[in-house]
């Protein structure tokens, strides 16, 4: 949304140390609550000296009412003075060291007319002003009265105590703001390596294929070759041969014409004309057989693709989620009444009985015991994807991000999976550990809840403690990753921190805990399977009230989950197959 150039202006100058000209660095207000950095001020009131005969001192203290630091002999001087003898000045020593009983000034500038004191109050237009400014610009306003007057109660009024707590408010909220910007640099950082590193992996992964390849290759063409050479080999030998005896039968002609009588020359091409005859005949027997052979290759169709078309080792995209406004959290605490308000239904989706569902990334969730799947829906209520997992999914927790981790029942394990991607990513084995509820808390710890036992496990699978209930322990929740809330008994349900419990919660019209449920004001929501309804009670262990089944339309409360900073929530029903999304208005 634009804002007006005078107001950023206006803005800017609350922002700006006046010392320095610069933005505030850790800023420090004055007794005339005036504001400077913390380093700019202390370097002035250290330095600050007075100039008396053309001489440079050291200030050794300051008036609270003058707003002036003094040297020795000036801090002599003010005290003799009869108009400032009553002023209170405070030792350099004692500022430097935060030992002194600093104390905000009475006496305060007029914003417009910096020379005079503020002495009278406009409530019409709510402004401190001087005698100047009431004169001027507030002589028609109908009420006027003192500075002092006006200022009566003001610490203890309602307008006081409710800014300081919406400040105190602010604040918390801004050093989320702060911490999950930082948490995503963090994670950035952390992906872009991990994006490097896969795409190493990927690289080494493909460069050994194709090694795999080339020796493949290589192999072929040395049994071709050897193959080929093996072929020739032969007729070589036996060319080799035919050659031997041609040149044989060659030489003995040769000395018969050139040594010997006609009668022997008739003898040996009587003799050798037949012969040759012969080998003639097998040697086009031979060559009829013979072959050229050479060798050749063709590129694989799609290693030649890849040397034109692969570009890129994949694409990168910055993904980006629309961040949460922080103040909406304080706008929505004080717009709804978490402790009294009235309950609507916004959806039903027809699920599955005794499922478990959270809200995650714009989705709401949904593990199917029944389909032995998990589901997610858009918070309209419409189905959007499912992916299979191992019977019998039970309960789901988030992780981190967009990871969640699914209990399976009977078999004994825990399945993570991607919501965004809709991806199993692994899946924990946990042989001898039994698995029902899940819950993820501190240092990626899970806590399994069954029966009358809670155990922990890290992200490994690897057993860490295990503590023994009153019962009923099907599901356990936390509200800041260090607790825990679990159904501790029929009627029961307790809070611990570390090993220590902060409350157990105990109700006659409470039966059968299972799931709890938090909203983001501390307020905590046992659904009591058998009684048939769903208890709130403070972070304490108080009763709010108890909240009638039939107001959600279903038969028995079987798990309930808030969404993130937001007054809507959903609660699934142990037979009925029905899970209800609600808000609290």
């Amino acid at each position: 949304m634009a804002t007006p150039t005078k107001d950023m202006d206006h803005f800017d100058d609350l922002l700006t140390c006046t010392i320095c000209l610069e933005t505030f660095k850790i800023p420090k207000y004055l007794p005339c609550l005036h504001t400077f950095c913390e380093s700019c001020i202390k370097t002035y009131i250290v330095s600050s000296t007075e100039k008396f005969n053309n001489k440079t001192k050291k200030a050794i203290s300051w008036c609270t009412s003058c707003e002036e630091a003094f040297c020795e002999q000036c801090d002599e001087c003010h005290k003799s003075f009869k108009v400032s003898a009553k002023h209170k000045l405070i030792s350099i020593y004692e500022i430097q060291s935060g030992n002194s009983d600093l104390k905000i000034s009475e006496v305060l500038s007029c914003e417009e007319h910096p020379e005079k004191i503020v002495e009278v109050y406009c409530v019409d237009h709510s402004k401190p002003c001087c005698t100047l400014c009431a004169t001027l610009s507030h002589r028609k306003c109908e009420n006027v009265t003192s500075i002092e007057n006006a200022a009566k109660g003001i610490k203890q009024s309602k307008l006081t105590t409710t800014l300081v707590k919406k400040l105190d408010e602010r604040n918390k909220e801004l050093n989320k703001i702060i911490e999950n910007r930082k948490d995503s640099m963090t994670k950035f950082e952390t992906t872009s390596e991990n994006i490097i590193q896969e795409v190493s992996t990927l690289k080494r992964e493909v460069i050994d294929h194709l090694d795999k390849l080339e020796e493949k290759i290589k192999v072929e063409v040395a049994s071709s070759k050897k193959r080929v050479f093996m072929k020739c080999t032969d007729e070589v030998n036996a060319f080799s041969s035919y050659k031997s005896t041609s040149a044989n039968w060659q030489s003995v002609l040769n000395r018969s014409i050139e040594q010997g009588s006609d009668q022997q020359c008739l003898m040996e091409v009587n003799k050798i004309g037949p012969k040759i005859t012969i080998l003639e005949k097998e040697m086009k027997e031979e060559m009829k057989m013979m072959k050229n052979l050479n060798i050749d290759f063709v590129p694989s169709e799609l290693i030649e693709k890849f040397k034109t078309s692969a570009e890129s080792f994949g694409c990168l995209n910055i993904v980006e989620e629309e961040f949460p406004s922080a103040l909406s959290v304080g706008d929505l605490r004080e717009k709804v009444n978490f402790r009294s308000g009235g309950i609507k239904i916004l959806q039903r989706i027809n699920a599955a009985s005794q499922t478990s569902a959270i809200f995650i990334a714009k989705y709401l969730v949904i593990t199917n015991y029944n389909k032995s799947n998990v589901a997610k829906y858009s918070l309209d209520g419409k189905f959007q994807e499912a992916l299979s997992v191992e019977k019998y999914p039970r309960d789901i927790t988030q992780v981190d991000g967009t990871q969640v981790a699914i209990s399976i029942y009977i078999r004994n394990k825990i399945s993570f999976v991607d919501i965004t991607e809709m991806k199993l990513l692994r899946t924990l084995n946990l042989s001898g550990i039994p698995v029902y509820g899940l819950c993820c808390v501190e240092g990626s710890t899970f806590i399994l809840p069954y029966g009358s036992t809670l155990t922990w496990i890290d992200s490994s699978g690897k057993k860490l403690k295990q503590k023994t209930t009153g019962g009923h322990s099907f599901y356990v929740s936390t509200s800041d990753l260090k607790d825990y809330i679990f159904g501790d008994g029929v009627n029961s349900v307790s809070r611990v921190v570390g090993d220590t419990t902060v409350f157990t919660y105990t109700n006659d019209e409470l039966n059968g805990p299972r799931g709890v449920g938090l909203d983001f004001d501390g307020n905590i929501y046992i659904a009591g399977c058998n009684s048939k309804n769903i208890h709130q009670i403070t972070n304490d262990g108080k009763l709010i009230r108890i909240i009638p089944i039939e107001t959600f339309g279903i038969i028995c409360p079987w798990t309930i989950r808030f969404a993130p900073k937001s007054n809507k929530f959903v609660v699934t029903c142990g037979n009925s197959g029905q899970v209800v999304m609600c808000e609290i208005d």
